[in-house]
């Protein structure tokens, strides 16, 4: 198993892409800590795990909340003994309006949970890994609208579109440390979030029209993804953001 012995904190794992995350670092060996605020998901997810054979627990966290963040770190160290892959998955996401409409306030929230909220986790996992000299990995989860626009979204935008960057200057922060850091930018990936938008016809004519592919990705695809992140046969990316959207950011349409 790629991740055997191995211990992750993977933030919103309970649901979604992150879901998936956890029941296959789970299913390659790694004791899995889910942080998130609702705890009915994330002891769904945990039930799966265990019922699967796995390892897995659950920690309410708000990202947002710095002491919140410390609590998480040191009940997996308390729990498991260390903390040795961390993925930043939990974020909010929606398009609520143009920016001239936009309330500051919600502009602050989407900045808190998708970047401040990274930047937290990866500070108080960071110091722990460095302090138990662990040559560990944090996984940044990104978007496709990390690199293009969309209309109504400028606040999730700003701050997605702010992860290739922090992850690079992560990256460089942590290299002498053994730690890497990488991040994936999905494109629009089958989760239930999605399920309503996806039973639209105009929506799934959409995709077929856009993603050379002319699908939705999987969970499962993502979490290969980040297994491979994880995992040490990845010793020498670093740094990067790795798009898995069936090439639509590749794709320019005239027609």
């Amino acid at each position: 198993m790629k991740l055997d012995d191995k211990v992750a904190i993977i933030t919103g794992g309970g649901r979604g892409i992150g879901r998936g995350i956890s029941r296959r670092f789970a299913a390659e060996g790694a004791a899995v800590l889910i942080a998130q605020r609702d705890p009915e998901s994330a002891a769904r997810t945990v039930h799966e795990i265990e019922e699967a054979g796995g390892k897995a627990s659950f920690v309410p966290t708000d990202i947002t909340k710095p002491e919140q963040v410390a609590a998480m770190v040191e009940a997996c160290q308390q729990r498991y003994g260390r903390v040795d892959i961390l993925v930043n998955n939990a974020g909010v996401s929606g398009v609520n309006g143009s920016i001239l409409d936009m309330p500051l306030e919600l502009w602050q929230h989407f900045l808190d949970v998708n970047l401040t909220g990274t930047f937290l986790c990866a500070q108080a996992v960071g110091r722990l890994m460095v302090k138990q000299q662990i040559k560990g990995r944090i996984i940044n989860i990104g978007s496709i609208n990390s690199f293009r626009a969309q209309k109504n979204a400028a606040h999730y935008v700003a701050a997605k579109g702010a992860i290739p960057l922090l992850t690079m200057a992560m990256a460089v922060d942590l290299s002498p440390y053994g730690i890497l850091v990488n991040a994936i930018a999905p494109g629009t990936i089958s989760t239930e979030k999605t399920a309503l938008r996806l039973a639209n016809e105009t929506y799934r004519n959409m995709i077929a029209k856009n993603v050379p592919l002319a699908r939705t990705g999987r969970v499962e695809e993502v979490a290969a993804l980040a297994v491979f992140l994880a995992s040490d046969e990845c010793g020498y990316i670093q740094g990067a953001t790795i798009v898995i959207d069936g090439g639509f950011l590749a794709y320019l349409r005239f027609d």
